[in-house]
């Protein structure tokens, strides 16, 4: 069973949520990148992709062998939803500067890929997107693969424009009022995203 474009869209539609707002990976390469430069940011990137590629496969293989039993699939996709309304209130209440005051240490691929495996806002996203879609993609490993694949190298571009812009967009962040603007926001969508989730149901 092949996904339709609506699954597809419906899925980027919701990995761009992750990507736009902030969260432990683009927060890093926007400010690694501020620091460093973008080229001193590859490495990081690739430790990224390989956690993200492994915590994916991860949580897919769980899906898929506790697939007939549901309360194991209704647990993974309320641990999702939870972590993202958690996300969603603290960035929600963020107001103060985001300031560097010493430069932070060159990061390279093992850092990115540890990264993944401790990012809240990872789990709770690919618990969710993994129990939403996965019966769209087939419900099997090659159906999961196919999804990891998209999700990748949508994620992928995301995370290279926040680092190729790092410099460019470093001032706004120091802004108070462009801060206090976008965070509110940004966790209220976040929290709106869970509740939708939350109401279709895992």
């Amino acid at each position: 069973m092949s996904p339709s474009l609506l699954d597809v869209l419906s899925l980027l539609a919701l990995v761009t949520i992750g990507i736009a707002t902030p969260g432990p990976n683009n927060m890093t390469c926007f400010i690694h990148s501020g620091v460093h430069g973008w080229r001193r940011s590859v490495s990081l990137i690739f430790g990224m992709v390989l956690g993200f590629i492994a915590l994916n496969t991860f949580v897919l293989l769980v899906v898929i062998q506790f697939s007939g039993i549901d309360s194991v699939s209704t647990l993974i996709h309320w641990v999702g939803v939870v972590f993202i309304i958690m996300l969603g209130i603290a960035i929600s209440r963020v107001s103060a500067f985001f300031e560097i005051t010493e430069s932070p240490p060159h990061l390279g691929i093992r850092a990115g890929f540890l990264m993944q495996w401790i990012n809240g806002k990872e789990w709770g996203f690919v618990s969710l997107y993994m129990t939403q879609f996965l019966s769209e993609f087939g419900g099997n490993f090659q159906g999961g693969l196919l999804m990891i694949a998209i999700v990748t190298i949508y994620c992928l571009l995301g995370i290279s424009a926040w680092t190729a812009f790092g410099n460019r967009l470093e001032g706004a962040f120091k802004s108070k009022k462009f801060v206090d603007t976008l965070f509110p926001i940004a966790g209220s969508i976040l929290i709106l995203i869970a509740f939708s989730a939350a109401l279709s149901g895992p």
